[in-house]
């Protein structure tokens, strides 16, 4: 969101009418499945996470025109008038295909609601993707799945009707976009991405078997096909009336839902969407390259009328990814660090700062704590903040806080053009959606502005003093218009002290000579503060260290739960293959009272002489669950490292088999 929220900055400092869009995607089955775990209902928990997101987003000083959320009437309405348009244009298809379906949840399962063992790494992964090693995913590649809702195993797959979106109609168009010239719509780094998604597309489903999300407007498609006689299948309402509308395909009309509520459905949204009267920028992440550049565009093109054609995008900032510490940053997993516990830490700017040096456009890159601390000593606070108040405490000294009268020589105008110079190349980088070498000449600026003092040397040269202060503080004002798209409270700020206002307002182009803007000679300037201080994140990296090993510490159990579980000491005494999973073995385990069978994924680890007469730690009263066909009801505890090693737990010495670990 940060690089739409700088781009936005930068036209409203450039006097260009633009709106800022954006919401929360709130029809997805994480959301669904929490409410059913809470026992709420999705849509006041839809509610109230989407206050606590625009809480955050506030604080990290993102100027949206509206946020607004997917779950809108606004939106409904919106995506029932794209989904009517597209499949009475002939680019929707009904298509079975095969889903998970649970006897026990008298259910067919959306992807989400399955879970098993990713068939590439082991790890417990969801029915569209394995977070661990990032394999995309159909539920009948899972190993061992079950159902998020019950946790039953009794998964099998069936036959179910859906409507699918017939992306191929659209690749000769598609490539045609891809290819303009003038646009160059996607990132060099993403080209050859997009090009082959765009090569290898095929239908996709958009509706599936759940209550939450939009319904399907069938009786209004088939009222449209009846009264102008079109040559498409009218919907069996016996079918489409029970499912809804997938929630990617709501999820990116949003953005026109979201246009539509902040203009009150009045026809002045489409200024922003009909008819290529804007230009549409996008900004999101990597992984949502192939929604924006293939499916949303397709979407666009085959709701369009001919009186009324959606403007396809016209530029796309894609970003990689920031890494913590070479991983993914992840809330449940206690790695990298929270918006909410960063901005406890530091200022919104620094943050804006930092990040915006490092806009992950290219490749991917890693927060580092160092870098950080750097950024804003070094760069923000000794060059920006240093520059600022050097020259506005002299002003102060010398002027009596007023900007001097000048008689501006040759080194003078040279220093003035140069900047002129560093503006206009901030434009330009702007303008050629080079977000972080913008950020590069605006501090550029200050660097001038501090070689121009020290060259200078005021306070030794006397007769050059109320040139050198008059133009440093001319550069102060450019520096703080340009800062603003990155800092925005700095910018105000440096406003302030200026007593100048940086406008935003239509028409006002503050980039057209952003070195005066109210500075003349004898102007009254406010009063000065300190900008910025130095940061030591030491403290603060072993803080978040030990944050991040209290992890473990936030979904406690109680003790009594934990003495309710009966882990004993165990004997292995036989090892079979199982004969439905290829890496599984059907392990029997005397536990002393009695003997128990697990099915264990250990082939990948252990032999079965390895396994035969081991002494191992198990979990013995495990609620008894059936894995392709066999029964396991006990689980043997194991420990696993980042290598992927596993290590069955044994006791340290010859225990008794049967004993209790406590």
């Amino acid at each position: 969101m940060l690089p739409a929220d700088i781009f936005h900055r930068y036209l409203d400092i450039r006097g260009v009418d633009n709106v800022f869009i954006c919401g929360s995607d709130v029809h997805g089955t994480p959301l669904a499945l929490e409410a059913l775990e809470r026992d709420m209902p999705v849509e006041k928990l839809k509610e109230e996470n989407h206050e606590k997101v625009k809480d955050v987003l506030e604080r990290f000083n993102l100027d949206f025109s509206i946020y607004s959320d997917t779950h809108s009437d606004y939106n409904r309405k919106q995506t029932h008038d794209m989904f009517v348009e597209l499949y009475c244009n002939g680019f929707i298809k009904e298509n079975t295909q095969e889903m998970a379906y649970s006897e026990t949840d008298g259910r067919f399962l959306p992807d989400r609601y399955v879970e098993g063992d990713c068939h590439e790494c082991g790890e417990t992964a969801r029915g569209d993707q394995c977070d661990e090693c990032g394999t995309l995913l159909e539920p009948q590649e899972l190993v061992n799945p079950y159902s998020t809702i019950s946790g039953a195993t009794d998964i099998e797959f069936k036959e179910t009707t859906h409507l699918f979106l017939d992306l191929p109609q659209f690749k000769e168009n598609l490539e045609e976009w891809l290819e303009n010239a003038e646009t160059k719509p996607v990132p060099d780094s993403s080209y050859k991405e997009v090009q082959n998604a765009i090569e290898e597309t095929e239908q996709r489903a958009i509706t599936r078997d759940i209550d939450w999300g939009f319904s399907i407007p069938v009786e209004r498609v088939n009222n449209r096909i009846e009264n102008e006689d079109l040559d498409v299948p009218k919907l069996d309402s016996s079918v489409y009336g029970e499912k809804v509308l997938y929630v990617w395909f709501d999820a990116p009309i949003g953005y026109i839902g979201f246009t539509r509520e902040l203009f009150q459905d009045n026809e002045e949204w489409k200024d922003y969407w009909i008819n290529d009267r804007s230009d549409v920028y996008y900004s999101i992440g990597k992984d949502n390259t192939i929604f924006h550049t293939v499916i949303w565009p397709s979407m666009l093109m085959g709701a369009s009328t001919e009186e009324e054609q959606y403007s396809l995008p016209h530029y796309e900032f894609i970003q990689q990814y920031l890494m913590a510490e070479d991983a993914q940053f992840s809330k449940s997993k206690g790695t990298g660090l929270s918006t909410e516990d960063a901005l406890e830490m530091y200022p919104t700017d620094y943050w804006r700062f930092y990040l915006a040096r490092n806009i992950p456009r290219n490749h991917d890159t890693k927060f580092s704590w160092n870098d950080l601390e750097k950024e804003i000593n070094n760069t923000l606070n000794d060059t920006v903040g240093n520059f600022v108040n050097r020259t506005l405490s002299l002003t102060e000294q010398w002027f009596d806080n007023k900007v001097p009268v000048a008689d501006l020589e040759t080194r003078d105008e040279e220093v003035i053009s140069e900047a002129e110079e560093i503006v206009k190349e901030y434009q330009k980088q702007f303008d050629d959606h080079n977000l972080k070498e913008a950020l590069d000449k605006s501090i550029e600026l200050a660097r001038l502005g501090d070689r121009y003092l020290s060259e200078e040397e005021p306070w030794n040269n006397e007769d050059r003093r109320n040139e050198t202060i008059h133009v440093a503080v001319r550069l102060i004002r450019a520096l703080g218009v340009t800062l603003y798209p990155f800092t925005p409270e700095t910018s105000e700020k440096i406003g302030e002290m200026l007593n100048t206002e940086i406008h935003t307002e239509e028409g006002f182009n503050e980039l057209l000579d952003p070195l005066l803007g109210g500075i003349e000679s004898g102007h009254e300037l406010g009063e000065r503060e300190i900008l910025f201080e130095k940061i030591d994140v030491e403290d603060k990296q072993e803080e978040e260290e030990d944050n991040m090993e209290n992890v473990y510490n936030t979904d406690t159990v109680s003790f009594e739960d934990f003495q309710d579980m009966k882990i004993r000491v165990g004997e292995v005494l036989t090892v079979e293959d199982h004969p439905n999973a290829d890496r599984l073995y059907k392990v029997k385990i005397d536990v002393g009272e009695t003997e128990l069978q697990t099915c264990a994924g250990l082939k990948n680890h252990y032999e079965p002489e390895e396994l035969e007469g081991k002494k191992v730690v198990v979990l013995a009263n495990l609620e008894p669950a059936e894995l392709r066909g066999e029964k396991s009801e006990c689980m043997m505890l194991a420990a696993e490292d980042e290598e992927d090693n596993v290590a069955l737990l044994q006791p340290e010495k010859d225990m008794k088999t049967g004993s209790k670990v406590k």
